[in-house]
This record gives structure tokens, C-alpha cells and sequence, in this order.
């Protein structure tokens, strides 16, 4: 049913709320993005944004210390929802250009703060502990198991998960935008015998490789890290061929703030509904997921799996 559109102009006849709907109409923004975007104080955003959510018009996300907010548009078949898209249209047009700059270098710093970490910092090259990745003799078994395929790893770092399907007989291909971390996994594959591998030096959501052109694309531990995350999974959907598979090792939802500093994480873990909603927009089917548990050494957090199909 129809609601009455008196309430939704009123929201609407101030620009500063058209400002918020636009950017949260283009990316899900923290707090403290959507303030620096808008040059705004804590106080005047954080009143617009409580009258954009008591409207119905914007969700609230929490995450850690971290408030998120997306836009809830309402059904375009409805009278608001297009009374909204002809708005944000028109913003669209007239008055976005210098909001879109900036967002776009919000953007741009969430993936770079993402990737400080893997650069070439000597402290995370070494073999130290990182969650889940106590399962190494499983894998190895496992990629025996395997009918032998074209595998692709993102956000590859030294190597270690290519280099057992390799050993198993895959193609393995690595992709990981720190040089230092790929002439890990080079010196790796030597070291156990495997040769070259191919490895590219890219953005793990635009990597420039052909369209359908792997069987299993893995994403261990990558996501997170993500400052666009529904961007690296529209990415894998790229690149796998038609029945083609997606393995994705993740974090649920914690509370550990030290890893956006020491890890280099942006996102504190994904629910299953978060996730699910984001594979499904991506173009995936066939979604299955289990929990795997979590590491002895860091028992706050939990590691879950999932499998998704190319159809």
C-alpha cells in the first residue's frame, strides 16, 4: 500500500537530506565518511540522518566502534519510490559533481588503508599467526581430492593456498597488489618444487584477466580487507566460467578493533545475511556456508565458509 507523500516531501525539501540519500544511493558510508564528505558537524548530520531513518529511508549498520548507513529505497513501482528516483535523478544531474570527487576518494582511501598492511611492511611477510590458518594438511588433502582446474586465488599474499593446489596438479593462478607478498609465493613454489606460478600484480576487483576464465576462484581471508566488497565478489563472478565455483573463507561478525590497525582489516566480519545478500547480488547461486570454527590462538573469532555456483 501507498503511503501518504506528505511526509516524504518534507524529507525531501531540504538539500542537505538529498545530499545524504544521493551518496548512500552509491555506497554504504561510515559515520565518519558521510561527515567528511559533507564538511557537516557530528551534531547536523547526525539529526538529518535520524530524520532520513525514522522516515524509512536509510538503515543503520553497526560494526565494532563503527556506524554504517545504506539507503532503503522504496519500491519503484510505488509512488514514492519514484518520487525518490526522480530526485536523486535530478541530484544526479545538478549538484553531485563535487560530492562525487569526494566520495571517490573516501572510496579510494578505504582500499588503500586496506592494502597498507600487505605492501611491503617486513612484519607481516614472515610466517606468523593469522587467524584460520591452522588447516594446512586438511587443504593440501583436500586439493588431492579435486578434479585437476584452472584456480584462481585473490588476494593471494605468499602464496601459501596456491601453492598447495599447485602441488596438487591446478593451474593456479595469484593475484595480490604487493609485489613483496607475490615474490614470497614465487620463492615458495620453488622452494617446494612447483616451478613457476603465474602471478599478477593487480587490485583484487579489477584484475584485468579475461572474462570466464577459471573453474575455482578462492577468497581466504580477502574480503574483509575490501573497501568495496560486493565489488571483489562481482569481480570473481567475472572470471568464473559457467559452473564455476567460488570458495570464501571469512570472519563472522566480531568486535576486535585492534585489526583494522594491526591486520589491516576494514570490515569486522560478515553476517550470514550480509553475505548472502551480497552473493546473491553478485550474481551467484547455489549458496551453501557452515561454520569452520574458530583458531585456539585467537578464540574471539570465528571463521566461516561458503561455496557459491556460476549457472
Amino acid at each position: 500500500m501507498e503511503r501518504d507523500l506528505s511526509s516524504l516531501m518534507k524529507i525531501l525539501s531540504d538539500p542537505g537530506r538529498i545530499r545524504i540519500l544521493w551518496l548512500l544511493s552509491q555506497s554504504e558510508l561510515a559515520v565518519h565518511e558521510l561527515q567528511s564528505i559533507l564538511a557537516w558537524g557530528q551534531s547536523r548530520l547526525s539529526t538529518q540522518l535520524g530524520q532520513l531513518r525514522s522516515e524509512g529511508l536509510v538503515q543503520l549498520r553497526r560494526e565494532g566502534k563503527w556506524s554504517f548507513y545504506a539507503l532503503v529505497a522504496p519500491d519503484s513501482a510505488l509512488a514514492e519510490g519514484r518520487v525518490l528516483q526522480e530526485v536523486l535523478a535530478d541530484q544526479e544531474r545538478r549538484d553531485a559533481g563535487a560530492d562525487r570527487l569526494r566520495l571517490r576518494q573516501i572510496l579510494e582511501a578505504r582500499e588503500l588503508e586496506g592494502r597498507r598492511r600487505f605492501q611491503d611492511e617486513s612484519s607481516y611477510l614472515g610466517e606468523i599467526g593469522v587467524p584460520a590458518r591452522t588447516w594446512e594438511i586438511v587443504a593440501r588433502a583436500l586439493f588431492l581430492l579435486l578434479p585437476r582446474s584452472r584456480f584462481l586465488d585473490l588476494g593471494a599474499g605468499d602464496g601459501i593456498i596456491g601453492c598447495l593446489a599447485a602441488a596438487a596438479g591446478h593451474r593456479v593462478t595469484l593475484v595480490d597488489l604487493s609485489q613483496a607478498q607475490l615474490d614470497r609465493a614465487r620463492s615458495r613454489a620453488r622452494r617446494e618444487g612447483l616451478g613457476e606460478i603465474d602471478c599478477v600484480q593487480a587490485d583484487f576487483t579489477s584484475t584485468g584477466l579475461p572474462d570466464a576464465s577459471f573453474d575455482r576462484v578462492l577468497l581466504s581471508h580477502a574480503l574483509h580487507h575490501a573497501g568495496d566488497p560486493l565489488s571483489l565478489l562481482r569481480e570473481s563472478r567475472r572470471l568464473l566460467d559457467r559452473g564455476g565455483q567460488l570458495w570464501l573463507l571469512d570472519l563472522a561478525p566480531h568486535a576486535e578493533e585492534w585489526m583494522r590497525a594491526e591486520q589491516g582489516d576494514f570490515w569486522l566480519g560478515f553476517s550470514v545475511e550480509h553475505m548472502e545478500s551480497m552473493l546473491v547480488e553478485a550474481g551467484f547461486s547455489g549458496l551453501r556456508h557452515l561454520l569452520a570454527g574458530a583458531d585456539p590462538s585467537h578464540n574471539r573469532l570465528s571463521a566461516v565458509g561458503w561455496s557459491a555456483q556460476v549457472v
